[in-house]
């Protein structure tokens, strides 16, 4: 029986529905308090989001990959690394264990790495998958993922019914699949306060790789324009920038294939 792995980035599910649930009033100046009952709701929601998303997708295998929100390598090769987020409720952080509990009831496992976002694990996991010969559907709204993305591999936007593959890539961004982690280099990725090369936007990025085809030959290409002159003297950033983006796929994840058969 060939492999169908759901992996899911469980606090992007969570967290996801906690904004639409526990919103801020348009007319306060603070977010409401949030009760015990509200996590409650919370909790139901995103277990019943879950059972949405096994039977949509009817994998062989299922896991709700989660982090410790501890410090990563990340933030110790750039301190700045999601500097510009803001800091996770304590409630939502307190009831962690509840939604693992909740999921486990639906027969998903949940686990996470330490000092792993968890990005790579999601990585990982979904390349051993791939090297396997099983698909990998990653549930997520996070587009980091999409440089994973293959003939086994596509990331699901579970809100918004969407199927993001290689078709989707070139179409979203107009740069093939394999440029994906070297466009984030030069644009940057807001969401996690990575800068990229300054002044070099989407579309900028896009000219550049489809002249040259990577940062690699970006980089060592005759500076004979005001573009290639402004990423040259940004070299040092767009490596930098690279190295953040890029997820990885060698995690020590101390767990079988067979654990996580549903």
């Amino acid at each position: 029986m060939s492999i169908r792995f759901l992996v899911i980035d469980g606090f992007n599910l969570i967290r996801r529905i906690y904004e639409a649930r526990i919103r801020k009033d348009k007319h306060q100046s603070e977010p409401r308090d949030v009760s015990a009952q509200d996590m409650f709701q919370v909790i139901e929601a995103t277990k019943s989001s879950l059972a949405r998303a096994l039977k949509a997708h009817q994998p062989t295998h299922a896991a709700v990959v989660m982090e410790h929100h501890d410090k990563t390598w990340r933030h110790l090769l750039y301190p700045e690394y999601k500097a510009n987020r803001s800091e996770t409720p304590p409630m939502l952080l307190s009831k962690l264990p509840e939604f693992a509990a909740a999921f486990t009831d639906i027969g998903v496992q949940s686990f996470g790495i330490d000092s792993y976002e968890a990005d790579d694990v999601v990585a990982t996991l979904a390349s051993v998958v791939a090297a396997n010969n099983g698909e990998v559907v990653i549930l997520s709204t996070d587009k980091s993922y999409l440089q994973l993305v293959n003939d086994k591999v596509i990331v699901y936007d579970h809100f918004a019914n969407k199927r993001c593959d290689q078709a989707y890539i070139k179409e979203k961004y107009g740069i093939d699949q394999q440029q994906y982690i070297d466009y984030l280099a030069l644009v940057g990725a807001n969401s996690n306060n990575i800068k990229g090369v300054q002044g070099v936007g989407p579309k900028s990025a896009v000219i550049l790789l489809s002249e040259h085809g990577s940062l690699d030959r970006i980089l060592s290409a005759q500076p004979d324009s005001a573009m290639l002159r402004k990423v040259n003297a940004s070299s040092p950033d767009a490596l930098r920038s690279k190295q953040l983006v890029t997820l990885k796929i060698d995690v020590e994840l101390g767990q079988n294939l067979k654990s996580f058969r549903l």
